[in-house]
Formats: C-alpha cells, structure tokens, sequence
C-alpha cells in the first residue's frame, strides 16, 4: 500500500523519529519495500560501499559504481583498486546475484573544453558512442551513467550555447544504442532551474530534451554551500529543483542527490597559530577551504567537543560551532590560537525528510554520494518509509481454451487482475502478448483496458499452437503483473469431403481440402470391427488438396475418414466420417 505525499511529511516526523533520531528496524512491518535507494560506489571505498549495499540490498534496484574517467573519445580509464576489495568482475556478479543492476559513473576526464570539440566531431563523436557501448557489454554491466561536471565547473558559461546542442545530440545516439544493448542510460547533472523562477541553473545539460529519451536522471543536489558556511543542500532547495524536473520526463526517471558528508569551515581565529597548524582541516581530513566530515562522524565531533548540533526545519539539515585551541608543546602563549568552526551536516533525519519527496512527486528515490560513510541509522528509518509507500503486488491470471481450437477460430482471452489484498486493479493498461514455437521472445497482439473488476479482455484469431499471457505494466503505485502462460493447441481444419462409389476389387478414392493450405502426412483411416484404422498415406498438395486411396476387397458399406496427424504447430486431426457403397 503506497500512502500520498500530503501525508509523508508529518508521517516521517511523527512515525520515523524520535527524539531526532529514528526507529528502530523491527518496527517496520513484513512487507517488502519500496526500492528508492542507489547511490555511488567510489573507487576508494569499494570495500566499505559493498557492505553497505549488501546489508541493504533490498532497498537497492541499482547502484553506480565511480569507477571509470572517459580520456578520449576511444579511450576510457579504469580506477578500479582491486586491493580496496575483490575484482571488478566478482563486484558485479555479487551485486547482479542480489538483483541490483549495476550501472558504473563515468567522469570527463578530458580537460577544459575538451569534451566539447569531441561532441562536435561526428566521427569522433560515433566512436565515443561505440566505445561506451562496448565497454557496457564487456563488463556485462546493465547500464552507464554519464557524471559529467566539466561543463559546469571546468568550460565556463560561455561555452554552453555551444555545448548543450552537442551534449544533446550525444545523448540521444547514446541512448539509442545502449537501449539496443538493452542497457539503461542514465545522466548525472547538477541542478536545472525552472525559467519561471528566473534562475537557469547549469542549463547547458538540457533536461527539457534528454528527459525523454535518458532512463534515470540524478540530480546533484548538495554543494549548495562551498565557499562560506552554509547548508550542504537545503532541503527547500532540493524540492524546488525536484518539481521542475518531474514536469520534464516521467518522474519515476528521478533520482534526488543526497549528501552522506558535511562541511566544516573555519570562521574565525583568534591568536597567532603555532608554525605548521593547518587552520583548513582538522586532524584527518583532507585540507583545503573547509574540511569534509562524513555523516557518521559529525554527531560525535560535536559531541567531543560539547557543542549541541541545531536542527533546521527549513534546510533539513544540523549545524553546530565549536572552538579548538591550538598552543605549542612549550606552551608559549603568543604561538597559541583559539580557532571557531562551524559544521553543517545531513543525518538520518535529513535523508528521511528527503525521502518524502519520493512520495510527493512520485520520483525514483534518493541517490547518496557517497556510499559507506553515511549515518548508520539511516537505513531503519528509510526501510520503513519505504515499507509504508511499497508497491501493491499485483496478481494475474488469464482464462483460455483448455481444448484445441480449430484453425482461423476467434477464441476470448480474458485477464483479472488483482491486487494482493484481492481489490481488481482498474483501469490498468493490458498487453496481450503470444509466444510461438518459432519465437524466441513474447510479442504484443493486442492491447486492452481492465474494468472496474479487474477484468480485460480480446479475441484471437488461432491458427497455430501458441502460449498466451497478459501483462499489466507497473505504476507508481503497483509492481507489474504478468499472469501465467496459458497453452493454446490448434488443431487444422479438413472439409470438402468427397468419395467415388467403387466396384468390389477397384479402388475408393476420397477427396479433401486440409487448411492451413499445406503439404503435411495425412492418412486414410476406415472403420472396421469398432475402430479406426489405417489404409492408406500420402502428403497433402501445398495447396492442401488431399487425395487418397485404397483397394476395396469386401462388398457393402464402408465408411472412411481422413486424419492429419500433429506437429510442433499443430495437434492431429479427424475430418468427419464419409460413408459409400461397394457392389
């Protein structure tokens, strides 16, 4: 049972936490739920990624490796460390075992402006289409995702005009061939704004004209705050952003970027610093403008240092300052500094809040970066959000004759269809699809719309043996329901009967018409001591005209039919009986 997104929000608060924090995973109940997590795999952290995904693979339709950089339109590194965990290839095996697709990012590791001149080259652009495709099907990967920022961050705004028709008509081959792969194509991007508000966003990455044609679309929504202390991404921010994407493509394509780090900047200090303080990052951290601190962390920073974090409704997200005190081994007071900080992070609450938006806009889910260092609870929480929006199983069924059919004969397929909890699921889109002994894959007959009962239904016109089924593709709402395959057995027609009165020693002769209009075994059969019984054989004409023979030793009445026997499209069939005299 899905529960609507009016609700979702005072639902999290009320139900998913307490005391800020939330409950724990035996209060969800025994229904499956709703898959709305991915998120990427850095190369870095394969191993501690791989045990995150594992313990949540029910949660997981997917995940995006960050294994690989495009160098050139031929050319495609691989950052894969096998020493950070197993091979590549068991990595995918393990994940695909645990039904989770595997889709691995791809960077642009070109440099300035680089990409840009290989888009606008066809020939080379024809190759990196070629090159990606390949590397998909060598993998045994079910999919790629394309995560490049250089446009964004690395051409300048100058080059768009120029960029965007480029990227768009790259993404369009693309899809085209990975689809014919059947593989998904998925587009990493930062934000898209609605022109409406009169902010444009990186528009150089054309969500109005990929949208259609791309499978999933991750939206970059953290790094709102970078120079200067600020939210990671506010969660009014990322709603704003969300909406206007579900009005481009089909929501269900949308995945909202969630932050499992934050951000601690210096804001302040007061003193002279000891020789070799790094006031841009703390012990451990990478230095730089602020230092990065991974979600499963930042309560316990705080904590270590007495500071009480603050929660914002309208941001979604927790802040705290602290100060630290830096002085020299020999305690020298004018080499002492006291250092102000303030720290903003995303926790389990945030990610529950933003989760909400999965129901709201009825989008794919949530999308971490990175996998692996996000705050351990966020994952009870999220399962029994995604308990209480899971998809309705849908069960079907479909009616079809249980004995052969004649040939050309309309039969009545019906399909119900019905929710798990029996309630018809009404109208629903039906795809009524056969399968041959010549065919390798179901294809579409017809289509139907299901009633207030649950019920749709066609007629077909038989005219070889042929499985059966009914698909009621899946919603937002409602999982797919695929009925099981029902045998169809068709049997030929035999008419236009006809028989010679013969002489006693001389031959009977009996005429025939088989259709489907073929050349097939047929036999002449004669009843005789209460039972049929063969006389005579031959192969009907191609234009199915039957004639067969047999000698006549025995006065009287003698009655005859004609039988074709079965094959792999056909089962055996009797004409009617035909009875002549012998004198």
């Amino acid at each position: 049972m899905w529960i609507a997104g009016s609700v979702v929000a005072t639902m999290l608060c009320s139900l998913l936490i307490v005391g800020g924090r939330p409950l724990p995973a035996q209060a969800a109940n025994d229904d499956p739920p709703r898959k709305i997590v991915t998120g990427w795999m850095p190369y870095w952290n394969t191993k501690g990624a791989m045990a995150t995904i594992m313990a949540n693979a029910d949660l997981f339709p997917e995940v995006m490796p960050f294994w690989f950089s495009v160098k050139s339109h031929t050319k495609v590194l691989d950052q894969y460390d096998p020493a950070n965990a197993a091979p590549m290839a068991d990595q995918v095996k393990a994940l695909q075992a645990a039904g989770i697709k595997v889709v691995p990012s791809l960077t642009d590791g070109t440099g300035k402006l680089a990409m840009q001149k290989i888009l606008g080259d066809a020939t080379k652009r024809a190759q990196l289409v070629k090159t990606l495709a390949d590397l998909a099907v060598k993998n045994g990967f079910d999919g790629l995702d394309l995560d490049w920022e250089g446009f964004a961050f690395t051409d300048g705004t100058a080059s768009w005009a120029v960029t965007s028709p480029l990227w768009t008509t790259f993404v369009k081959e693309l899809a085209i061939k990975l689809h014919a792969q059947g593989h998904i194509l998925s587009v990493t991007t930062p934000e898209v704004r609605d022109p409406a508000s009169g902010k444009k966003g990186y528009w150089v990455y054309n969500w109005p004209e990929i949208g259609p044609v791309i499978d999933r679309l991750r939206i970059m929504t953290y790094d709102y705050s970078v120079a200067r202390p600020g939210p990671i991404g506010p969660l009014s921010w990322v709603d704003q952003v969300t909406k206007y994407a579900a009005t481009l493509m089909a929501p269900s394509k949308i995945w909202v970027g969630v932050p499992t780090y934050g951000r601690d900047w210096v804001t302040a200090v007061d003193g002279t610093c000891p020789d070799g303080v790094d006031l841009k990052a703390p012990k451990g951290a990478t230095a730089g403008t602020k230092a990065v601190v991974n979600s499963r962390d930042a309560a316990a920073l705080a904590a270590s240092y007495q500071a009480t974090p603050v929660w914002t409704e309208s941001y979604g997200e927790y802040s705290f300052n602290y100060t630290k005190v830096y002085a020299p081994e020999d305690g020298a007071v004018e080499k002492t500094c006291v250092v102000t900080r303030t720290v903003w992070y995303q926790d389990a609450r945030s990610v529950a809040a933003r989760a909400a938006l999965v129901a709201k806009y009825k989008i794919g889910g949530v999308a971490f970066w990175s996998l692996g260092i996000e705050d351990p609870l966020t994952w009870p929480s999220v399962r029994l959000y995604a308990k209480t929006i899971a998809p309705d199983v849908v069960l079907g069924s479909i009616d079809a004759p249980s004995t052969p059919v004649d040939f050309a004969t309309p039969v009545t397929l019906t399909a119900t269809f019905k929710v798990s909890d029996s309630r018809p699921v009404v109208g629903a889109p039906v795809s009524f699809q056969m399968m041959r002994n010549s065919d390798t894959d179901w294809r579409e007959i017809a289509t139907a719309t299901t009633s207030v009962t649950g019920v749709a239904q066609i007629k077909l016109v038989a005219s070889q043996y042929v499985q059966v089924r009914a698909v009621a593709p899946g919603s937002w709402e409602r999982l797919t329901g695929t009925s099981t395959a029902k045998n169809i057995a068709v049997q030929r027609l035999i008419g236009s009967l006809g028989v010679n009165a013969p002489r006693l020693g001389s031959k009977v002769v009996v005429k025939a018409q088989l259709l489907p209009a073929q050349g097939v075994d047929v036999v002449l059969e004669e009843w005789r001591d209460g039972a049929w019984g063969g006389v005579s054989s031959g192969v009907s004409g191609n234009d199915g005209a039957i004639l067969l023979t047999a000698t006549v030793r025995q006065a009287g009445f003698h009655t005859y039919r004609v039988s074709a026997r079965s094959d792999s499209y056909f089962e055996t069939v009797s004409s009617q009986a035909i009875s002549t005299i012998v004198r």
